[in-house]
């Protein structure tokens, strides 16, 4: 085979045209556009990376706010429970105090009452006690149980003290006796003389009746009370019945 020199050049020369040619307007647009591609493949692939690392941080975030939403609801709920069970446990001492203090306030109610209900018992007894002995008493004749009791006025002014049986003296002020039935001139010389001799001196003595009295003999003076009579007796025994000692002590013979 013979081969000719400007043949192969010639061929030589149209491959190396050929060659920039492709080169030329063939692989130089093919690379650009290959290289174009790879550049916006990388972007995607960077874009989708840096998507899927803010997927992940905010699926993080995410999961801590969870995280701190169950603790913050967990504590709530503590709280509340913890909140709840103390409002109850308050709510039921309320409620157990109150109903101790009604309780107490119903029993003093009722203590109350039966104290008065019993007091009017009493009261209502001893006023029948007195009206019937009243009764009883009055059915004797007065001058003859007022003549038995004139004897103990008597011991009832010695017992007063010393100072007091001289005030009646040297005061000069009257003194009254009342009797159940009007005594006669002769009883009333008798109390006279009877005061003058334990007084140690004369006395101005005013002379009275009260038949509420029903029998027996008081002394009325500004320094000394004597109450010695059935009326006194009657109220001096209902006072200590009812147990009232001021009105007992007040119903005494001396005072």
């Amino acid at each position: 085979m013979h081969l000719d020199v400007w043949t192969l050049a010639l061929q030589t020369i149209n491959v190396l045209v050929l060659v920039w040619l492709l080169a030329r307007f063939l692989f130089r647009p093919i690379t650009a556009i290959i290289a174009e591609r790879r550049a916006a493949a990388e972007k995607l692939l960077a874009d989708a990376t840096a998507v899927q690392a803010n997927a992940r941080a905010t699926e993080a975030e995410l999961a801590r706010l969870r995280s701190g939403f169950s603790a913050e609801a967990d504590r709530i709920l503590a709280q509340a429970h913890a909140q709840a069970a103390a409002d109850r446990a308050a709510l039921l001492q309320q409620a157990t105090e109150q109903a101790t203090q009604l309780r107490k306030d119903a029993e003093a109610a009722i203590q109350r009452d039966r104290v008065a209900a019993q007091a009017e018992l009493d009261q209502q007894a001893c006023s029948l006690a007195a009206s019937i002995a009243r009764r009883l008493l009055g059915r004797i004749p007065a001058k003859s149980a007022t003549a038995g009791l004139i004897d103990t006025l008597a011991a009832d002014v010695a017992a007063l003290p010393e100072a007091t049986r001289r005030e009646i003296v040297t005061q000069g002020e009257a003194v009254e006796i009342v009797t159940a039935v009007p005594l006669g001139p002769q009883e009333q010389h008798a109390c006279r003389d009877m005061l003058a001799g334990i007084l140690d001196g004369a006395v101005e003595i005013a002379f009275h009746s009260d038949p509420s009295l029903i029998a027996g003999i008081e002394l009325h003076g500004p320094h000394a009370r004597i109450r010695n009579s059935w009326k006194a007796d009657l109220e001096r025994i209902a006072a200590e019945l009812q147990g009232d000692k001021s009105s007992a002590v007040e119903a005494r013979r001396l005072a």
